[in-house]
């Protein structure tokens, strides 16, 4: 866990006393019984004001006394202490608590003391230090409920610190005393003294969970606490249940359920907004926890937004927000690789924090952001001490085949190679590279996958950098730097989709108990090794005065053992069931794999996005593959590609309103590192493309392949003479020059090639199509042709994007023009529509999983294509079928990607048209969506996918033209069909008016490039 992983949990303590504390801080220190748990902090409203603030800074200005009556110093000081707590100066609370502690003669006093002195202790990162002064509170405590509140508060930092022994220690102390508190019948007289009692408990039974790594554990037991606090009368409805509900959030976060913690992250900030007001403290905390949320879910704009909001509520209620909450916005850029700007973040920390640069520092050593920050903004010499300083110390604690020590090794090499020092950075990459590309390390299911994923695309870019420019370096060492790199890049794509395959693949293998029981206990124990990693993680980067040197030893033994258990499990699954082995943990393929499933006439061009270069490798069926580099990095490629797009999937009203695509822009990026690779592949048929980051989102056949003369371009769209767009005709498109297959992975392709032949008769075609989303939608599905007509131009409705807003299934736009091209392709396959098509209320999920589908060749899915968070709740890629309350079968309405690999097929095509459905998963994302890999999973050869909104009789006459003529000739491999039905649509003739006129033509991409073919295009 992070420093900013750690501050929700906290921040609500750091900057408050309780209500019997606060007090002039002139006054005589006068102790007042309180039965509180440590929840019951300070209502927002009752926050010390501005004249409160200028009056703790006034005390602060004065010299403490020297000396006098110990009782009245160790006042002065605890008065003191407190000031400074008003003014969130955590270090002088340690000081200042600690010397009252050591004056003050009354017990209880003293314990009021040590317990501000551990609070102030854990808001700096001092969980180790803060415990024995948590139990000297306790031995002089007498209330009872604060016993169990502190003894709660102890084994919570034995839970951060990841001694298990510490932990369960404590939760024994404090069952002993909630049985004394029960024995006293103190509960009969005031009954929230049982829901202290209890919550209490709960908090200890849930440490000792966290010392175990049992992240999924907590969750039920963090309801539990949940309700017992709506439960009791003098905490329901107070923040007191917002700040649980926002712990929940963090826990459901490192499960890496995101979307659930969005829920509930979002239930906290209700809490606080209805409880202590918009404007408290609480809230702007509770608007950060949920910034962060969003932006690991890869909606980075939109939880950059929420954290400087909830930054600007935290500083106007008065707090400085220096700290952890100004680190949280540095997170948030870094995910969005906007370094300068991060870095100012960090710069604004460590100035607000002269005065106690060790508090700066410990932010640097938990936050490898910072030195990355460094190093992206010209300061490689600065971020190279802190890796440096890092990997020594894990090197020391962990050993060379952690992954941990392994990134920290990546990123000195990566600043090494910034510096110019190659031969020291290649053998840093060397040693760390394997390690980290390993797909069955424990780190690989820890939160925070999204920032984690991120290093190790630094960390390979920066090495294949190293290898493409500086071919001497590596040639040296014996490396073939094109082939060394295009291994590497296969590593680097798809890791985030790969994840989510691996965690549904289990899941969808629960019809074979054997190997659901064993793939259920991999996944049990990779979550717990990657929460003890965390936990490792964090005790190892504290100051070595802070560590708890048995708890470490203690973690390492226990990730080990269960490293070795998972080892052996997954020994047993690959033995027993190869095919689920190779699901879980695919290896990056070489070009010499590459090349031996390449049939003669085929060949494949893969790409990868990198920061700051984009690259290309051409491989050959046989013979010397090609690279090239552009400086193109993956911002601006984005915006190029985002460009392109405007001219292709805008809903317009008109046939006129159709944008010129722009031919230079595309022809730009073909001349920047495919024109270079021609000679690997020219005289290829059939181009396997494997694309990366923002390339996904375009189908290369667009691309023209040399550039196009102005004259041409500015004609293009609307010539002088002859039909709209027939211009479009003479450009020299790649899909001119090779059919295309698009690819979700290098390995997708061996994969596919080592399937067996089929030999089962099956039936021709099924398809599921115009599913009705809700009963008004039903009502009016007599009504068909309700989408736009303009000049015989009508597209497809698209779900409304707004990055904020989760929508109801029922609030989907219908499709209904689907139905036609489901019956054209239906009449060309020769189906039966009675048993084949099934349309509205019939296209439902539970008739979709209750159907064997093994037993059609082409399976077509003509709905809408979903992505996290379009619909609430939805944490995975999915299909929108019939609303369960049309269709009545107790279907759940999608189809997700886990139900998709439950799914047996045997498929020559899975057609998925509709909006957008290759879309990768936002900014960085895989270029295929998981939707793809489920259906490859599931037994598809083939996909057929739409890019964006298809327009709706150019799209019915491309997918039937197809069909017809695999139809026609069975020889004819998918790819050179999909490229005939292309070039068949562009050439051909257009729509007629009512006078025999031709409109326009089909030559505008928009019109003939709206699908790619994924998969096998043989």
């Amino acid at each position: 866990m992070t420093t900013s992983s750690i501050a929700v949990l906290i921040i609500a303590v750091a900057m408050a006393a309780p209500a019997w504390a606060q007090e002039s801080v002139g006054e005589p220190m006068q102790r007042k019984a309180t039965e509180a748990s440590a929840d019951r902090l300070l209502d927002d409203a009752l926050l010390s004001s501005p004249e409160k603030r200028a009056e703790a800074q006034a005390l602060l200005g004065q010299a403490p006394p020297t000396t006098g009556d110990r009782d009245e110093m160790g006042a002065a000081h605890y008065k003191r202490g407190l000031a400074a707590l008003q003014l969130g100066r955590q270090s002088q609370v340690v000081s200042e608590m600690g010397k009252a502690a050591e004056l003050l003669s009354h017990p209880g006093e003293r314990s009021d003391a040590h317990y501000y002195q551990g609070q102030a202790m854990l808001n700096i990162g001092q969980w180790a230090k803060a415990i024995p002064v948590l139990q000297a509170a306790n031995r002089d405590e007498q209330a009872p409920s604060s016993v169990m509140r502190n003894l709660a508060l102890i084994a919570e930092q034995y839970g951060k610190l990841g001694n298990m022994e510490g932990a369960s220690a404590t939760l024994k102390d404090c069952q002993a005393q909630s049985g004394r508190m029960v024995s006293m019948q103190a509960e009969t007289r005031n009954p929230t003294f049982s829901t202290w009692r209890r919550v209490n408990l709960m908090r200890c039974e849930i440490a000792l969970h966290a010392a175990q790594g049992q992240v999924a554990e907590i969750e039920p037991l963090m309801r539990k606490v949940i309700a017992a606090y709506e439960d009791a009368p003098n905490t329901r409805n107070t923040y007191v249940v917002g700040n649980r509900y926002q712990q929940l959030a963090e826990n459901l976060r490192a499960q890496d359920k995101l979307a659930e913690a969005e829920n509930e992250a979002r239930t906290a900030l209700a809490i606080f907004q209805r409880t202590v007001g918009p404007a408290s403290q609480r809230t702007g905390a509770a608007l950060q926890a949920l910034g962060r949320i969003i932006a690991e879910q890869g909606r980075v704009k939109d939880g950059e937004a929420l954290a400087r909001k909830g930054l600007d509520v935290i500083q106007a209620a008065g707090l400085n927000g220096n700290g952890t909450p100004r680190v949280i916005i540095a997170d948030i850029l870094a995910m969005d690789y906007r370094w300068k700007d991060a870095r100012e973040q960090f710069e604004m920390v460590r100035k607000a924090n002269a005065d106690d640069p060790e508090t700066f520092e410990g932010i640097a050593r938990r936050d490898p952001n910072y030195p990355l920050a460094l190093l992206k903004t010209g300061s490689p010499d600065q971020a190279l001490g802190y890796f440096n300083s890092s990997y020594d110390t894990l090197r020391a604690k962990l050993g060379d085949g952690a992954y941990a020590t392994a990134q920290a090794r990546g990123l000195m090499g990566a600043a090494l190679a910034a510096l110019g020092r190659g031969g020291e950075a290649l053998a840093h990459f060397q040693a760390a590279v394997p390690v980290l590309t390993a797909q069955d390390d424990e780190e690989d299911q820890e939160t925070g996958n999204r920032a984690r994923d991120q290093k190790l695309r630094l960390i390979l870019e920066s090495y294949m950098d190293l290898l493409t420019s500086s071919r001497g370096v590596a040639q040296a060492a014996g490396i073939d730097p094109v082939a060394e790199s295009f291994r590497l890049a296969d590593g680097a794509r798809g890791r985030s989709v790969q994840r989510a395959l691996a965690a549904s693949a289990t899941r969808a293998a629960a019809d074979n108990p054997a190997v659901a029981h064993m793939a259920r206990r991999a996944q049990d124990v990779e979550k717990q090794m990657a929460a003890l990693s965390g936990l490792l993680a964090n005790a190892i980067s504290a100051r070595a005065e802070d560590q708890d040197g048995d708890a470490i030893e203690g973690l390492k033994k226990r990730i080990a053992a269960l490293r070795a258990e998972r080892a052996d499990t997954m020994k047993q699954i690959a033995a027993k069931f190869p095919d689920y082995a190779r699901m879980l943990n695919p290896q990056p393929f070489t070009v010499a794999d590459v090349q031996a499933k390449l049939r003669p006439a085929e060949a494949m061009l893969a790409f990868y996005s990198a920061e700051e270069r984009l690259y290309a490798w051409a491989i050959p069926a046989s013979g010397a593959a090609g690279f090239a580099s552009a400086p193109l990095g993956r911002i601006d490629l984005e915006a190029k590609v985002k460009h392109l797009r405007d001219a292709l999937d805008l809903s317009v009203s008109g046939i006129d309103e159709i944008p010129d695509f722009d031919l230079k822009t595309a022809s730009d990026i073909y001349t920047a590192v495919i024109a270079p690779t021609e000679a690997a592949w020219t005289q290829a048929e059939t181009l396997f493309t494997v694309p990366h980051g923002p390339l996904g989102q375009l189908p290369l056949a667009l691309l023209p392949t040399r550039p196009v003369v102005a004259a041409a371009v500015k004609t293009a769209a609307k010539p002088a003479a002859g039909p709209l767009f027939a211009k479009y005709r003479d450009v020299p498109w790649l899909a001119r020059k090779a059919a295309i297959a698009q690819l979700p992975s290098v390995g997708a392709l061996v994969t596919l090639r080592a399937l067996p032949e089929r030999h089962t008769p099956r039936r021709s075609f099924i398809a599921f199509g115009d599913p009705l989303f809700s009963k008004e939608q039903a009502l009016e599905a007599a009504g068909d042709g309700s989408a736009l007509a303009t000049r015989g131009v009508k597209r497809r409705s698209a779900p409304k994007p707004n990055p904020d807003f989760t929508s109801d299934l029922g609030q989907l736009p219908r499709l209904p023009d689907t139905a036609e091209e489901v019956k054209s392709i239906a009449a060309v396959l020769g189906a039966e529509p009675d048993q084949d098509l099934f349309l509205q209320a019939r296209a439902s999920e539970a008739m979709v999983r209750k159907t064997d589908l093994s037993k059609w060749r082409v399976v077509m899915f003509a709905t809408h294509g979903l992505v996290p968070g379009d619909l609430t709740g939805l944490d995975q890629p999915a299909l929108a079928l019939t609303s369960p309350e049309v269709s009545g079968d107790g279907s759940s309405g999608v189809l997700t990607m886990e139900r998709i690999m439950g799914l047996k097929l045997d498929a020559d095509w899975v057609v998925l048209s509709a909006c957008n459905t290759a879309a990768g998963e936002g900014s960085g994302a895989e270029a295929v969506s998981g939707l793809g890999r489920a259906f490859f999973y599931a037994g598809a050869r083939a996909l057929l996918v739409s890019n964006w909104p298809v327009e709706t009789i150019s799209a019915r006459l491309l997918t039937t033209d197809l069909f017809r003529r695999q139809a026609a000739d069975p020889q004819l491999s998918r790819a050179q069909a999909m490229r005939k039905a292309m070039l068949g649509l562009m050439d051909g003739p257009g729509p007629l008016d009512g006078a025999g006129k031709e409109q326009f033509v089909y030559a505008h991409p928009t019109f003939w490039a709206p699908f790619s073919l994924v998969g096998d295009g043989g």
